[in-house]
C-alpha cells in the first residue's frame, strides 16, 4: 500500500515520527553546542594570555557570598556551592589570606563562623564581571544586539527550567525515601 492510500493518522504518525527524531538530534546537537562553547570561554585567555573571563572556585565563593545578601556561615556556603562545610571553609579561608572575604563568628553562635566580602572582594567580582573589552568586541563582532537578547533569553529560560527540575527531582526523591 503506498503513502496515498494509507489512513490520514498512519500517514501522520509516520511523518510526526520523523519530525521528532529530526528535532531530537538538532535539539542534542543545540545542547552540545551550548556545552562545548561553556567550555571553550572556561579556558578562553584575552590577549594578555589572562583567563578572559572567570569561573574557577574563588570566583564561584565570591559570587555565592554575594548572591546569599549576607553573610552565610560555612555550612550555608557549602550548600550554595554544593560541596562539604569542610571544603567551602578552606575555601574562604583561602580567599580571607587573599583579602577578598573577612570571617567573624556569629553573634547568636559563637562556633560558627560568617563569612562576608571585603571591599576588595566587592571590587574584584566587579573586575571579574567585565572582561577586557578588546576580547568581548573581538568575539562577539557580527553579532547584533538582537541575536544576543534572544540567545540569553533562550539560555536563561533553559537555566531556570533546569533548576526546578532539579527541585522536582530533589523534592521527589525525599518523599520517595520518606515512604521507606
Amino acid at each position: 500500500m503506498d503513502g496515498s492510500r494509507q489512513p490520514r493518522a498512519k500517514r501522520f504518525a509516520r511523518h510526526r515520527g520523523f519530525l521528532f527524531d529530526d528535532f531530537h538530534v538538532e535539539a542534542t546537537a543545540f545542547l552540545h553546542e551550548i556545552v562545548a562553547t561553556a567550555d571553550a570561554l572556561r579556558e578562553a585567555r584575552d590577549f594578555a594570555g589572562e583567563p578572559a573571563m572567570y569561573f574557577g572556585p574563588r570566583w564561584r565563593l565570591l559570587r555565592a557570598i554575594e548572591r546569599c545578601g549576607g553573610a552565610p556561615t560555612f555550612r550555608d556556603l557549602g550548600r550554595l556551592l554544593d560541596m562539604s562545610r569542610q571544603g567551602a571553609r578552606e575555601q574562604a579561608l583561602n580567599a580571607a589570606a587573599a583579602g577578598l572575604v573577612e570571617l567573624f563568628q556569629a553573634p547568636d553562635d559563637r562556633r560558627a563562623w560568617q563569612v562576608a566580602l571585603t571591599p576588595g572582594g566587592r571590587r574584584a567580582l566587579e573586575r571579574q564581571r567585565m572582561p577586557q573589552f578588546a576580547w568581548v568586541f573581538t568575539l562577539l563582532s557580527g553579532l547584533d544586539r538582537a541575536k544576543m537578547r534572544s540567545t540569553q533569553h533562550v539560555l536563561r529560560v533553559m537555566g531556570l527550567r533546569l533548576e526546578r527540575y532539579e527541585k522536582n527531582r530533589r523534592r521527589a526523591l525525599s518523599a520517595a525515601s520518606a515512604r521507606r
